[in-house]
């Protein structure tokens, strides 16, 4: 019951600012993992798309990769100054800098 209160409570925007951003920071101080640098679901592109080329030390991420690789390719990226807001831990900031060939990556 208390389980079935909690996940309804999750609706609402507040709720989940209020719950989860402390649990998140929790975590992070909790698990000190290095290669932990995403925070999103991941991506699984289309058939009709092309695939993603990685790197082999990128393949554990591909999936967050291929995330921000459909968004932040929207837009012709190299050669601008590219200034990345996020709240997560640097992976989306690496993958930019090192596929899509910014002038400068501020964060």
């Amino acid at each position: 019951m208390i389980a079935k209160i909690f996940l309804s409570l999750t609706d609402y925007p507040f709720f989940r600012r209020l719950v989860w951003k402390p649990i998140y920071e929790m975590l992070a101080k909790q698990f000190v993992i290095n290669d932990w640098h995403f925070m999103n679901y991941g991506y699984v592109p289309f058939e009709n798309e092309k695939l993603l080329r990685l790197e082999s030390k990128d393949e554990i991420n591909r999936y967050p990769l291929q995330l921000y690789h459909y968004l932040a390719s929207k837009i012709k990226l190299e050669d601008k100054d590219v200034l990345e807001v996020g709240s997560g831990r640097g992976g989306d900031c690496s993958y930019v800098k090192r596929y899509l060939n910014p002038n400068s990556l501020d964060t």
